[in-house]
């Protein structure tokens, strides 16, 4: 089962902003989580550090631009990470992508090691996507180990 779910059928918005009109939506689809990460807002220092990423980046689908699916809300370290990178031909032809939490079930590509906050790769998918978004970066290790001894989740704000 996939971590988030859109909303069906895309908001109609209106006004000359751009995509940039999605955002409200955007951070309610995505429970104001890193699409990423799944870092809450609370945990990555507030909304004004999120923001609407081009899963598949506009540089190479250029019609995707104002597409409501398209945009995924990102914390501004996964976001500037991520950038326009998308797995080459050759890499999707032997089943690589970018693992899409609005579509892949997270247990069949990661596991979290609570033990030291590791996120395992299951897939070659998962493999892919630690490397290029460093899902494994010394911060997110420490603070998953962190929230798992306290008891607590990163996906939500602490009450």
């Amino acid at each position: 089962m996939a971590h988030f779910s859109r909303t069906v059928p895309a908001p109609e918005v209106i006004g000359s902003g751009g995509y940039t009109l999605f955002r409200p939506f955007v951070r309610h689809d995505f429970s104001q989580c890193c699409a990423h990460c799944l870092l809450h807002e609370f945990w990555a220092g507030g909304e004004h550090n999120f923001e609407l990423d081009h899963f598949r980046p506009v540089s190479r689908f250029p019609g995707r631009e104002r597409d409501f699916y398209n945009l995924y809300y990102a914390c501004h370290v996964c976001n500037q990470t991520k950038r326009d990178h998308w797995p080459s031909p050759d890499l999707q032809q032997r089943g690589v992508h970018l693992v899409d939490l609005c579509r892949d079930d997270f247990g069949q590509h990661y596991r979290l090691r609570e033990e030291d906050g590791v996120l395992e790769p299951l897939t070659e998918a998962a493999r892919y996507t630690i490397l290029l978004l460093r899902l494994n970066s010394e911060h997110l290790v420490r603070l998953r180990a962190f929230a798992a001894r306290h008891g607590f989740r990163l996906d939500s704000p602490l009450d």
